[in-house]
């Protein structure tokens, strides 16, 4: 039976508010960089909501416009400002979003009644053809994954001058579709995978080909084969079918991360929230978001508030210093030319995942790793400006207002 998702606006839970933090936190510095180049940007919320929980909480698209107005009060007055419009696609709740949104905001704002999939596509046809040089960022955050359409962010990362994504992948929704489409018996327990999820929607895929569209391709079926057969088991097959629709994003995204939620150390994830980019900045952003919500998803979340001395990934994974070192050095031996700092950095996250937060690949502090590498003589680092005003050498170690470094293994 579907489940009901009646009362899901009567509280906040926790894992939606590191999911509206992950987005609002990230939104920034992207607003900012956008706002910057001056080039008009289309923001679209896929699944919007109220707006707003009864509690008083604020959704999604608040989250979106109060990141939003902290970007354009620092820019405001430096630079003509570039269009910005916000558009909120909901099904159920539109009325109720209307009321909730700001009445500073509404003018940009736009909601849009009815379904997701009816509307996207007019919607970015239009806006293309209004505004040549336009960025796009859809967030979608639906309760399943039906909706999801692999050929649609594919044609979203061609037709725009920029492309971001980030989509909340109900994963284990996908594997209990797949394996009932194949007709292959589920083997958990439903009501303990699915248990505390209110976004998990059991609407049902017809066919195979519905499922090749949501993954965009038919990588799946072998895993759930293999699942079948009793290769693997349902953690696995999650796994593995997360990794490969990463993979798939890659064809047309350079930098594809992602955050899986799980609400207990140990448990299957309920989800994973999965980013992509083309842009280096932007995948060094996210994966430093992603650090620091996972402190907050384990430590709150799972560990009851209890703090650990050790830090955890979001895979409940403890990386050791050793373990970062090891794999920079791996990425450093492919690395036979200078590389700007931002590209190696980015490069690292997109092959790793995100094993740390930023300042413990790349910062001043004692121990960082490529601070290590340099004075170890591992690397060669050149730094532009290379001297300050009075002469000492630089040292900094983030790229940023006029300030760049490339490095290469010492050969």
């Amino acid at each position: 039976m579907p489940k009901d998702n009646r009362d899901f606006f009567k509280t906040k839970k926790i894992w939606s508010e590191v999911k509206d933090e992950l987005l609002g936190c990230y939104l920034v510095p992207y607003f900012n960089k956008i706002l910057s180049m001056g080039n008009p940007v289309l923001y679209v919320d896929c699944f919007a909501g109220k707006g707003k929980f009864d509690d008083g909480k604020g959704g999604s698209p608040l989250t979106a416009l109060q990141s939003l107005d902290k970007s354009m009060a620092v820019y405001r007055g430096r630079f003509p400002m570039p269009s910005v419009f916000m558009k909120f696609i909901e099904l159920n709740y539109a009325a109720d979003l209307i009321s909730n949104l700001p009445e500073h905001s509404k003018e940009r704002c736009e909601v849009i009644s009815g379904k997701f999939e009816d509307n996207i596509m007019p919607l970015l046809q239009r806006s293309i053809s209004q505004y040549h040089q336009l960025n796009v960022f859809l967030y979608v955050d639906p309760y399943g994954v039906k909706v999801l359409n692999a050929k649609l962010f594919d044609s979203v990362a061609t037709a725009f001058r920029t492309a971001e994504l980030l989509i909340n992948l109900n994963s284990f929704g996908f594997i209990r579709e797949a394996c009932r489409v194949k007709k292959i018996s589920f083997r958990e327990r439903e009501s303990e995978v699915f248990s505390d999820l209110e976004e998990y929607d059991s609407s049902t895929m017809e066919s195979l080909q519905d499922l090749d569209n949501i993954a965009g391709g038919s990588y799946w079926q072998e895993i759930i084969d293999k699942y079948g057969r009793g290769e693997i088991d349902c953690y696995d097959a999650e796994k593995e079918f997360s990794r490969l629709y990463k993979e798939r994003l890659r064809k047309n995204y350079t930098y594809v991360l992602d955050m899986p939620i799980r609400l207990k150390p140990g448990q299957h994830p309920k989800y994973r929230m999965v980013h992509a980019t083309n842009h280096p900045d932007g995948c060094i952003l996210m994966a430093d978001n992603i650090a620091k919500r996972t402190d907050r998803l384990v430590i709150e979340i799972q560990s009851g508030g209890q703090m650990s001395l050790l830090q955890q990934t979001a895979e409940n994974e403890i990386i050791s210093e050793e373990i970062l070192m090891e794999k920079m050095e791996e990425l450093l031996e492919n690395t036979p030319s200078f590389t700007r700092l931002n590209q190696l950095l980015a490069n690292f996250y997109n092959q790793y995942g995100v094993l740390c937060d930023l300042s413990r690949l790349s910062s001043g502090r004692s121990g960082s790793i490529l601070k290590t590498l340099e004075k170890s003589g591992y690397i060669d680092v050149q730094r532009q400006p290379a001297y300050t005003e009075k002469g000492t050498a630089t040292t900094f170690w983030q790229e940023q207002h006029r300030k760049t470094i490339s490095l290469r293994k010492r050969r």
